[in-house]
C-alpha cells in the first residue's frame, strides 16, 4: 500500500510560509498588464492583474505602473516626443501603437479615476486592490 503513494510523498508534505518572499508559482511579466491596458481588453487585463497579485506585488505597485502607462499614452497623443519623456524605445513605441485604442478624453477620465480611486483608498475609501480591480473591469 506504501508504494502505491510514494510518488505523492513530497506533494502533500506541510511547508512552512516564507516570509517576504513572492510566490513564484504564477508566472508574470511586469509589462503584460500595461500592454493589456494599452489594448484596452477587460479580460487580458484582468487576468495580468491577478496574476501580480498572486505573485505577491503589491498594490501599490501595480496602480503606479498603470499611471505610468496612461500619463506616457497621453502625453504621446499630446504630441510628445521620446526626448522629451525620456523613455525607453520600447515603452515608446508600444505605448504609440496603444494610443490607437485610446482617444484622449479617454485617458484623462481613466487618468483621474486612478488618481481619485488612490486617494480615496487612503482616506478610507475602498481597498485600493478591490477598487483597482473594479477600475480594470470598467475599461
Amino acid at each position: 500500500m506504501n508504494s502505491l503513494f510514494k510518488q505523492y510523498d513530497r506533494v502533500f508534505e506541510e511547508k512552512e510560509p516564507e516570509v517576504g518572499k513572492k510566490n513564484t508559482d504564477w508566472a508574470y511579466s511586469p509589462f503584460a498588464l500595461q500592454d493589456a491596458i494599452g489594448e484596452k481588453n477587460v479580460k487580458k487585463s484582468w487576468i495580468e492583474y491577478e496574476k501580480l497579485r498572486l505573485s505577491g506585488i503589491g498594490a501599490d505597485e501595480i496602480i503606479f505602473n498603470i499611471v505610468n502607462k496612461i500619463k506616457d499614452m497621453t502625453a504621446i497623443i499630446i504630441g510628445a516626443d521620446i526626448e522629451t519623456l525620456g523613455i525607453k524605445d520600447r515603452i515608446y513605441n508600444k505605448s504609440k501603437i496603444d494610443t490607437k485604442n485610446w482617444t484622449e478624453i479617454e485617458l484623462k477620465n481613466f487618468y483621474n479615476k486612478l488618481v481619485a480611486l488612490y486617494h480615496g483608498s487612503r482616506m478610507g475609501g475602498d481597498e485600493l486592490d478591490l477598487a483597482i480591480e473594479k477600475i480594470l473591469l470598467s475599461i
